[in-house]
């Protein structure tokens, strides 16, 4: 006869169903661990049917470690938005964002699941990644697809935001000469500029060559069209292209909490040594 106290205990450990519990723990014969099995493969197995189903909702998670030197951003997707809001789905966001910050050779890199699903999990090395997942898709019931992560090892620091309820997330890597409050300030204050103004350049020199000289090549033809004169039609295209910085690049970009400063102005007048070296922002089912 099995208790309805080990059929307790046993769902504690695994979150799955009274009655599948109770069933695994009969056909165990009362082993919690040989019960556990039970209950983990017949997870899997359904966690393959639901691994089709589309994934539009979710969160984007980050994580960084204690020293700043390391940061991890990711987006998990789910089914509904019922999900994304569950407190098992968002640990196990937290949990992979953590795996992938603690294994060396992620170091620097960028993917998803794929790149990583067959990496022993940091947590129980008895399991890959791809088993968590999938114990993760039993458990919740829905299926459930990590479709990016990023990983910044830093020469300098790593600063992460999440906004709201986790619909967009920024990670950045930035130098500083210490981590004072008031460089911490500032760097709280670039994550909310790119979450809320999606630069996607730090400085115009990082925007790559063929994509400038193809935009400048657009703004030439449109102003042509326009009917401008030929000698003047550099003019407005040097015009039309400072444009294309205020809305591209995050230090040309007027600051959100001032409009009337520049990015590079309002860090310039704060008079700390601070550069931003690299961002990346998600955004839930963006590209």
């Amino acid at each position: 006869m099995i208790s309805a106290e080990l059929v307790k205990q046993l769902r504690e450990m695994t979150g799955a169903g009274m009655l599948d519990c109770k069933k695994a723990l009969e056909e165990a014969q009362g082993d919690i661990e040989k019960a556990k099995e039970i209950l983990r493969i017949r997870g899997l197995a359904k966690a393959e049917k639901k691994a089709g189903r589309e994934t539009k909702e979710g969160i984007i998670q980050t994580f960084v470690s204690e020293d700043r030197k390391k940061g991890v951003i990711l987006e998990l997707n789910c089914e509904t938005d019922f999900v994304a809001k569950n407190e098992h789905f968002i640990e196990l966001a937290l949990n992979l964002a953590k795996h992938i910050a603690s294994l060396p050779e992620n170091a620097n890199g960028s993917g998803t699941f794929e790149d990583i699903s067959q990496q022993t999990f940091f947590a129980d090395p008895s399991q890959k990644l791809e088993e968590v997942v999938k114990s993760a898709i039993a458990r919740i019931g829905e299926n459930i697809r990590l479709s990016r992560w990023v990983r910044f090892d830093a020469e300098g620091y790593v600063h992460a935001y999440v906004h709201g309820m986790g619909r967009v997330g920024v990670l950045m890597e930035y130098k500083a000469d210490s981590l004072s409050d008031d460089v911490l300030r500032l760097a709280q204050d670039m994550v909310l500029q790119i979450a809320a103004m999606k630069p996607e350049f730090v400085n115009v020199e990082s925007i790559p060559a063929e994509l400038l000289e193809r935009e400048r090549r657009i703004l030439t033809e449109q102003t042509r069209q326009e009917g401008k004169p030929e000698n003047i039609i550099e003019k407005i295209v040097e015009g039309k292209l400072k444009k294309f910085y205020q809305e591209k690049v995050l230090l040309e970009q007027p600051f959100i909490k001032d409009e009337k400063k520049t990015v590079k102005q309002y860090i310039s007048q704060t008079g700390l040594n601070f550069e931003v070296v690299r961002f990346v922002r998600f955004e839930v089912g963006s590209a």
